[in-house]
């Protein structure tokens, strides 16, 4: 007889179930001093989830499926209250998940097969509320009419298969392979070009129509700034094979690990500003460097265009090997050794000037591992264990994109002498040009390639340790104390100078060694300032309380206290990288480079 059993599920939150917003710190745009806290009212809300699961076997004891789908569906509605009206928008997301595999079992083979699809289609976005009044943006409706069809679209799918063979009673092989692919593109953004007030009107409002007033909005006054990311395509690809073998003797034994991994990732973008953006600044003279062209402004200030985008593609590999030994060695102790090491190569996005942007071979990233586990008493009561590691991290592709060619970005200057400022784009820049360099831009993106980067380069790494013990209270309850450091060793940054011209430019290398041990002077930063080494450690203790599962409950309670320390939050700016659909400045908010990007992996 063959059995199939599956499930159903519906679930359901919103704002119905939620608490009101919290008050939110509002800055006044007028002269940019004054504070205060709005409470917005709440905006309904509303997160439905469906689906099921079904499983059983095709032949029986042999080969068996498992599939489910479970969609979901977001919405949310913000009623906005702007200088000319008011209206509503909403945003619709779609998220499903659909999962199938099939499984072969046989006495010295096991193999599966899976497939994970995960689309996400939205449309209407929204943005949040900045003026000072409950619910409201300082700007007219017409520069929130582009959110209302304004969404993106996600394909995901990932394939993997893996078959274990039992070679003898002490020994298998692993065999693993995976193909992961992820598109993303905005939808719905208008090909208009966006213009912002860097400063208020306000001492020109007497001669300027009253149409244009209005005080900083650095966000966009006709249409929200956007980024239209036509595709932005990431395929990895992955092969690993492990093999295990158990040796034992009289009170000793070994589980011996070695394995082999390729790791293929490739990556293709085409992202940019329709037109460039715009930004104004009202009444005001530009100067860069003490260097001033001219008067340094127009009639009514002075504006810039700029020109940013990030296009080509790139692709490398990954190698790995990796050595490991568990060594029951008697009754009571038990030490885990190994030993990873990778071979890296990082890539440009400009093959033409240069293929690789640096490798690193076998040797440089040698990663050792030492465990050991103690049982006190022989009788699994109280057990004393401690481990340290070496883990190094494989390079972001957000460095490759802003650093080799992917990304630019061309800032043009020009005097403001039309008030027909909707009209300003790349193609449309009327005015003096006040660049320092007369017929060219400041490049804010300077390529780094083989002249910008350390040869002594070493690969981002870090270390581990953890020590704890762990006591059995009674039959079911076990109470354990863990302590866990983690140490950054070495790192590597872009970091920026400005060139003989006013460009800015990048050295990548690691901060505070090699060619970056010292500063750039920029005229604040006196010569021969040392750079601070990068510095981030994580300590936490944890007191854990477990009850398993017995007469009809378990229970278990934990308390952490931990505390993040350093100077360094990571590789992505802070002040640069903005989600593509909520405009949010955040070090870890950039959705692109989390799915370009791996921690390190374990040792097997």
């Amino acid at each position: 007889i063959y059995t199939f059993r599956g499930e159903g599920h519906y679930y359901y939150q919103g704002s119905a179930l939620a608490a009101a917003p919290v008050k939110r710190l509002n800055l006044d745009p007028l002269d940019d001093k004054t504070v205060r806290y709005v409470q917005d009212k709440e905006s309904p809300e509303r997160q439905n989830e469906f689906g099921g699961s079904i499983g059983g076997p095709i032949v029986r004891n042999k080969l068996f499926f498992f599939g489910s789908y479970s969609p979901r569906n977001e919405h949310r509605t913000n009623s906005y209250t702007m200088t000319d009206g008011s209206r509503d928008i909403s945003r619709n997301i779609w998220k499903q998940q659909a999962f199938g595999k099939v499984s072969y079992s046989a006495r010295r083979l096991n193999a599966s097969f899976s497939t994970l699809w995960t689309p996400t289609t939205a449309k209407g976005t929204l943005d949040t509320f900045k003026s000072s009044l409950p619910n409201s943006l300082a700007a007219r409706l017409s520069s929130i009419d582009p959110q209302v069809n304004r969404g993106y679209e996600i394909n995901q799918v990932n394939t993997s298969g893996s078959v274990d063979i039992t070679l003898t009673n002490s020994s298998f092989l692993s065999v693993r392979g995976g193909l992961f692919h992820d598109r993303y593109s905005d939808t719905g953004i208008p090909n208009v070009t966006s213009y912002a007030y860097q400063t208020p009107t306000t001492t020109l409002n007497a001669i300027i129509p009253a149409a244009l007033q209005g005080g900083t909005n650095t966000g966009g006054v006709n249409t929200p700034r956007a980024q239209i990311t036509a595709f932005d395509t990431t395929k990895r690809k992955s092969f690993d094979v492990d093999y295990n073998h158990v040796i034992t003797t009289k009170s000793q034994v070994h589980t011996f690990k070695a394995g082999f991994g390729v790791q293929d990732l490739a990556n293709d973008i085409n992202s940019f500003y329709p037109g460039g953006y715009v930004n104004i600044f009202w009444d005001r003279a530009f100067s860069f460097g003490g260097q001033t062209v001219g008067t340094g402004r127009g009639t009514y200030g002075y504006y810039e265009v700029n020109d940013r985008r990030i296009t080509n593609k790139a692709g490398s590999n990954i190698k790995s090997l990796y050595v490991q030994d568990q060594w029951a060695a008697g009754q009571h102790l038990t030490l885990s050794l190994g030993l990873r090491t990778e071979h890296e190569v990082v890539p440009t996005f400009r093959p033409d000037i240069l293929k690789n942007a640096f490798d690193f071979g076998w040797g440089d990233k040698l990663a050792p591992r030492l465990g050991a586990a103690y049982d006190v008493w022989g009788d699994g009561k109280a057990k004393l264990f401690a481990s340290w590691g070496r883990y190094y991290d494989w390079t972001k592709y957000e460095l490759p994109r802003g650093s080799f060619g992917a990304e630019t970005w061309c800032i043009y200057y020009r005097t403001l002498d039309t008030l027909a400022i909707d009209t300003l784009s790349l193609g449309n820049m009327p005015g003096r040009d006040l660049w320092t360099t007369a017929g060219s831009c400041r490049d804010r993106r300077v390529p780094s390639f083989a002249g910008s980067i350390d040869p002594d380069l070493k690969p981002m790494r870090q270390s581990s340790f953890n020590v704890g013990t762990e006591y059995q209270l009674n039959r079911n309850s076990v109470l354990s104390i863990h302590y866990l450091r983690n140490d950054l060793l070495e790192t590597i940054e872009d970091i920026g100078f400005l060139d003989a011209s006013g460009d800015e430019g990048y050295l990548i290398g690691n901060p505070g060694k090699g060619q970056t041990s010292i500063q750039f002077p920029t005229g604040l930063t006196p010569s021969g300032q040392p750079t601070p080494k990068p510095k981030r450690q994580y300590d936490a203790l944890q007191l854990e309380w477990t009850r398993r599962f017995s007469k009809n409950y378990f229970f278990s309670a934990n308390y952490t206290l931990s505390r993040l320390y350093g100077n360094y939050a990571g590789l992505a700016s802070s002040d640069e990288i903005r989600t593509p659909t909520t405009g949010v400045s955040s070090a870890t908010a950039d959705r692109k480079s989390t799915r370009l990007n791996s921690s390190h992996i374990p040792l097997s």
